[in-house]
């Protein structure tokens, strides 16, 4: 059960002040915290850390995440380390991500893997409202488990919603439903000889055709993945990829992110 015996809650603000993007206000409960932000060369964004400072995901955690970008806020949020899903008796674990992102404004969600043990059930709903103007980068990796432990989909149930609004309409929607038990996992359709799942949804007016063929170029550079780039609405790409390893899919990710 969950040790804290309430829900788990994060708080994050930012605003620009003098033309840097800072800390406005902040709130968390445990488990979850924030670091210190540092910036990178140009201070032109600002970087954040979400760490958990339990061992993982515990049977009953309750995790609130709520992040609220002002007018020209330039935003990285990434995490120290896999988001390790404990087995799970009779329970599961829920997470609820809500991120608003008023005019101009810059977000790169490049969160570390999640991780699914044996035996565990999990379920998370992320909401992201964009106005005109905005940018994102949004990564998902998703592990089959400890698969080095030999631990290759046996979880029991992992779900992770996903809607993106722009200006109030919804423009993209996603639903990442797996249960092992009741589906054919390794088939064609579904995860095949692959083990792990990346997902990167682009948002923003870079976004076209030449952005796609740039991406594809440098997918094709990797082996031992499967792939596939579409654009979605105007200023939408969607990216797909399977791999055999979780860091692998970090290192694809990463380049995307850094082209």
């Amino acid at each position: 059960m969950n040790r804290y015996g309430k829900k788990s809650i994060l708080q994050i603000e930012t605003k620009v002040k003098n033309n840097k993007t800072i800390l406005s206000d902040s709130y968390f409960t445990s488990p979850l915290k924030i670091l210190k932000p540092f910036y990178n060369n140009d201070n032109s964004m600002m970087k954040l850390c979400i760490i958990n400072v339990s061992a993982g995901v515990l049977s009953g955690d309750d995790y609130s995440i709520n992040v609220n970008m002002n007018k020209d806020s330039c935003l990285e949020l990434y995490s120290q380390s896999y988001t390790k899903i404990f087995k799970m008796k009779n329970e599961c674990a829920y997470q609820k991500i809500d991120v608003n992102m008023e005019e101009n404004c810059t977000l790169a969600y490049m969160l570390k893997p999640l991780m699914p043990f044996k035996e565990s059930n999990f379920k998370q709903d992320m909401n992201i409202r964009m106005r005109k103007n905005c940018n994102l980068i949004f990564r998902e990796i998703i592990s089959c488990g400890r698969y080095k432990r030999n631990e290759i989909f046996d979880f029991d149930s992992f779900i992770s919603k996903l809607k993106i609004f722009y200006n109030d309409k919804i423009v993209f929607m996603d639903n990442t439903f797996l249960k092992p038990e009741e589906q054919e996992i390794k088939s064609i359709g579904l995860y095949g000889e692959y083990t792990h799942q990346a997902n990167m949804i682009i948002i923003g007016k870079r976004v076209d055709e030449k952005l796609r063929i740039k991406y594809m170029s440098i997918l094709k550079s990797y082996t031992n993945i499967e792939f596939g780039i579409s654009l979605s609405f105007k200023f939408g790409m969607i990216i797909r990829i399977l791999g055999k390893n979780s860091e692998h899919l970090i290192e694809i990710t990463d380049a995307i992110y850094k082209a």
